[in-house]
């Protein structure tokens, strides 16, 4: 986790200059982003995973599904579910901050011990272009499982590629 947390703080110090030279992106199409990392469900740590995939009918808004997991010692938590990301500052003009967005999903909720139930998403993430079409994508998202009467309510900080 902390050399995630490194990897993070290299790539948002060498962001601003890569931001200022690079022409304006879009959003369009169908987009994709997979991501490992590490987490903690009620104070236990362990690895997490994510994979998400959508189209996108506004350069503020991407539609799709995401599978979210958090796993430790053949113990899982996972969530499946309709996502949304959502760019609140985004513009064509290349502005720092433009990429930052926030997203939500609500879906299935499963464990490996084959409980199911409901869940929901809640994050943040920032997309850190590295080529046209190419991004690095910190993540931070919090999951909430709904299992009967047992909560389970996880954090998971991920780094991802994305392609849009």
């Amino acid at each position: 986790m902390r050399y995630l947390m490194m990897i993070v703080a290299g790539l948002a110090l060498t962001a601003g200059k890569a931001v200022a030279q690079r022409p304006p992106d879009t959003h369009g199409g169908v987009w994709f982003s997979g991501g490992l990392g590490g987490g903690l469900m009620e104070g236990v740590r362990g690895g997490a995973a994510y994979l998400r995939v959508g189209g996108t009918p506004t350069e503020r808004a991407l539609f799709g599904g995401e599978v979210i997991t958090w796993f430790r010692d053949g113990a899982t938590r996972t969530n499946v579910a309709a996502t949304t990301l959502i760019y609140p500052f985004y513009e064509e003009t290349g502005v720092p901050g433009h990429d930052l967005f926030f997203k939500g999903g609500f879906g299935v909720a499963a464990t490996s011990g084959a409980d199911t139930g409901v869940g929901m998403t809640f994050g943040t993430g920032y997309d850190f272009r590295l080529g046209s079409n190419f991004y690095v994508i910190p993540n931070v998202d919090f999951v909430i499982q709904f299992f009967g009467e047992r909560t389970d309510t996880t954090i998971l900080f991920t780094l991802g590629l994305g392609f849009h």
